[in-house]
């Protein structure tokens, strides 16, 4: 649900996998409040993604987050269109060669991105995936001035903020929270659905990309942090451009 309030877009929605993070911390003994705690080094981030995602988007009403890194390289919808199915065909393709045999898997990992299902082995697999394409987009920002200066100004947007607000409901995890609307639009924003002008081909290619940034919100990634080691050594990776 979300609803404009002058200049911020308020949004509230349950927490991707929540009923797995919350039962994840209950049967491991792991303070629910310590994990939200923990996971506010990521908000910063994660609120600049959603932000390009929601309203800051340059190219589409209804975007994917990805948006930001092609900033001065794409200047249209059509053509970032090509790159976002680029991402998403990659991705597809890494998971065929990983998981050749291993059909079942393989059907676990398009479950868990629709959110079918909440298997903790898939959610870390796209985790590194998304992280791993994030730093590879990167690049863009050390070439393009464009690019960087939508980031400066993404992230500046999002510095005043409130944090995300958390509640817990019955084995979920309810949030809170705001993105800032207005910012520079250097190209006219496409209002229709992406899915329905793509080939048959390239609709799986497009979920991806329009679903893979759940799996940068802060309580997932501290999850995740959590899950594999005690005292784990932090990785940050940013969202917004």
């Amino acid at each position: 649900m979300s609803s404009y309030s002058r200049h911020v877009l308020n949004i509230a929605s349950e927490v991707p996998y929540s009923s797995l993070i919350y039962g994840w911390s209950q049967t491991h003994g792991r303070s629910l409040n310590k994990l939200i705690e923990h996971s506010r080094r990521y908000e910063r981030p994660y609120l600049a993604w959603e932000a390009v995602r929601k309203v800051r988007n340059p190219f589409f009403v209804d975007g994917t987050g990805f948006e930001g890194y092609y900033v001065g390289y794409c200047h249209s919808p059509q053509e970032i269109v090509e790159q976002l199915l680029l991402i998403g065909h990659e991705m597809l393709t890494s998971n065929c060669r990983l998981y050749r045999y291993n059909y079942r898997f393989r059907s676990r990992l398009m479950k868990t991105l629709l959110a079918e299902m909440n298997d903790a082995q898939a959610i870390e697999i796209w985790s590194a995936q998304f992280g791993a394409t994030l730093g590879r987009l990167r690049c863009n920002l050390l070439t393009n001035m464009q690019t960087r200066y939508f980031q400066a100004e993404t992230y500046q947007s999002t510095s005043s903020l409130p944090s995300i607000c958390y509640a817990e409901g019955q084995w979920t995890i309810e949030q809170k929270y705001a993105v800032p609307c207005g910012g520079s639009e250097p190209t006219p924003r496409w209002a229709v659905n992406l899915e329905s002008s793509l080939k048959p081909s390239d609709i799986e290619a497009c979920i991806v990309i329009k679903s893979i940034g759940k799996f940068g919100h802060p309580l997932i990634r501290e999850y995740l942090d959590e899950q594999n080691s005690p005292e784990p050594t932090k990785q940050y990776y940013s969202f917004a451009a």
